[in-house]
């Protein structure tokens, strides 16, 4: 896997401290950060059949949590050309460096979590066209 990319299946254990989620008859918990500090949040949808993303941060590091649906993920590590594909669905964090670029592709209506310990800046976004 990418040096600047982590992904990882958030744990189903209530007793877990940290990261977590589980589902009850009440409905489903999920607790996607513990310990972190969150300059910026967000939440999104990506219906079937369209994309998000298409950028990279030079400084920002961005945590994505699926909350439900499908997408496939490309990644294009900048510094080496390095690339990886995944698929993505409910359960998936996905931890991103700067200058990785990213896109997101919606396999079915998606809900997605963002956030990062940095603050929103928009100059800090640049479009890159990769071809993907």
């Amino acid at each position: 896997m990418m040096k600047n990319l982590l992904i990882e299946k958030v744990p189903e254990n209530r007793e877990l401290d940290g990261v977590k989620r589980w589902e009850e008859e009440k409905g489903e918990f999920v607790q996607i950060a513990h310990g972190e500090l969150i300059g910026h949040l967000a939440w999104f949808t990506i219906r079937k059949d369209f994309w998000r993303g298409m950028h990279y941060h030079e400084k920002k590091e961005e945590i994505f949590y699926v909350i439900d649906g499908k997408i496939r993920a490309v990644f294009i590590d900048l510094d080496t050309r390095e690339q990886e594909e995944h698929f993505l669905e409910k359960g998936d964090k996905i931890r991103i460096q700067p200058r990785c670029w990213h896109i997101f592709y919606g396999l079915e209506d998606a809900s997605v979590v963002e956030y990062s310990p940095q603050f929103y800046d928009k100059t800090d976004a640049p479009k890159l066209d990769m071809g993907v």
